[in-house]
């Protein structure tokens, strides 16, 4: 806005040049040769006042319109200021104040404040009890071997067992390999079930030996035992009974068996077989497997047949207010980015707004120091239109009768003249 007053008013001091004073002086040297002003004469002739007269109405014109545009500015001013303190101050309060209470109901909601917070909080403190209750009892930490594989170990050694087993059920299955596969994976799974459970009731004696009592318990070792042992040992001998009738060149399947022996008859005949060497590397391997299972059950099991289910379930209880906890963070943050992009956003419109403020305040200030500059430029093209004019003049006169007034001694009140204010 510098200097826009200026151009719309004092456009002729603003272009004025040496050459635009050539009137001014063919004007004085006129009236110099018609002897005028009187040498007696000690104030401005009229043309003289005529262009401090145009200098004093560009002056208030000048002054007109500064007024206008000081008002405009403290307008737009006051205008900015009242914008800056409704728009964004009055806002901003009401965003702080929405996002805190949004914060509150969110925390009554899904917070620690809520229903499900104390439920959650509850249940993990009872958790906690109960684990530090036994923990405390048996004074030792939990022990437990890869509990997170232990079922993969399980199929591992139930495939195991379908290659090994499989050679003893191809004796009743020669013309149904399927069967003969679905057949030695069954049995695969019923050793290991039978080795796990017997690895388990080893681990934790004194628990099953209260539970059962001790007669019981030991029957229920030996039932496992026996089973597991009876089905081990029929296996061996239906492989070395198929190995045999091989020797022989009596392969038969087991319609044309049942059909010659009956089903106790088979059942005889193959308890009755010697273990060969084909039948001891079945029984080996399959004692083997099932050894192996059962140290894997041991080792996999706690002592305590409720330490590891209280340890699992205060881990869980913990993991679920963890979860809860992250939830609440995921959807608080959130809910806090939501109302910072908006307080964010008034921020830089206030800062804009404050920019604009400043602005304004220096153009107002601005103002005063035009006001001076102009004034000084009007009164210097003055002055060069009075100098212009007597020098004319006393070029008129061939330098005889100057006025005495003539000269910069009579200058020196052309801004009191124009401007006196």
């Amino acid at each position: 806005m510098k200097g826009i007053v200026a151009r719309s008013t004092l456009t002729r001091y603003l272009s004025f040049s040496e050459k635009d004073g050539k009137p001014d002086r063919l004007k004085g040297q006129s009236d110099g040769q018609k002897g005028f002003p009187p040498a007696s004469m000690n104030k401005f002739s009229p043309h003289e006042l005529e262009r401090i007269a145009q200098a004093r109405a560009g002056v208030t014109n000048y002054d007109r319109h500064l007024h206008d545009v000081r008002e405009q500015l403290n307008i737009d001013l006051a205008s900015r200021k009242q914008e800056l303190n409704d728009a964004y101050l009055g806002q901003k309060e009401a965003l702080i104040r929405s996002k805190e209470s949004a914060l509150e109901s969110l925390r009554q909601e899904s917070g620690s404040n809520s229903e499900a917070y104390r439920h959650l909080h509850a249940e993990q403190e009872e958790k906690k009890e109960n684990f530090r209750r036994v923990e405390l009892s048996l004074n030792r930490p939990l022990q437990i071997h890869f509990a997170k594989v232990y079922l993969l170990l399980l199929f591992v050694l139930a495939i195991l067992e379908v290659p090994i087993n499989k050679l003893a059920v191809e004796f009743f299955f020669q013309e149904s390999p399927f069967l003969a596969l679905v057949l030695a994976l069954t049995i695969g799974v019923v050793l290991i079930t039978l080795a796990h459970f017997l690895g388990l009731m080893l681990r934790q004696l004194g628990h099953y030996r209260e539970r059962l009592g001790t007669k019981g318990y030991i029957a229920g070792l030996f039932f496992i035992t026996f089973t597991a042992g009876s089905l081990i040992y029929l296996i061996s001998t239906l492989r070395q009974q198929y190995v045999d009738f091989i020797a022989l060149e009596q392969q038969q399947n087991l319609s044309t068996l049942l059909l010659s022996e009956g089903v106790s008859g088979l059942l005889g005949q193959t308890i009755q077989t010697e273990l060969g060497i084909a039948g001891l590397t079945l029984l080996v391997l399959n004692v083997s497997v099932f050894f192996l299972g059962l140290i894997f059950s041991f080792l996999r099991h706690d002592p305590h047949p409720d330490y590891e289910r209280l340890y699992f379930e205060r881990s869980h209880a913990i993991n679920r207010l963890v979860k809860f906890h992250h939830q609440f963070e995921q959807k608080a943050t959130k809910l806090q980015s939501e109302f910072d992009d908006k307080i964010s956003y008034l921020d830089k419109k206030a800062l804009a707004l404050d920019n604009e403020i400043r602005e304004l305040v220096s153009r107002r200030t601005a103002l005063n120091t035009e006001r001076e500059h102009d004034i000084g430029m009007i009164i210097d093209v003055l002055r060069q239109q009075v100098l212009a004019y007597q020098s004319g003049n006393v070029d008129g006169r061939e330098g005889q009768n100057i006025p005495k007034y003539f000269g910069e001694s009579a200058l020196l009140d052309l801004k009191e003249r124009i401007s006196p204010a």
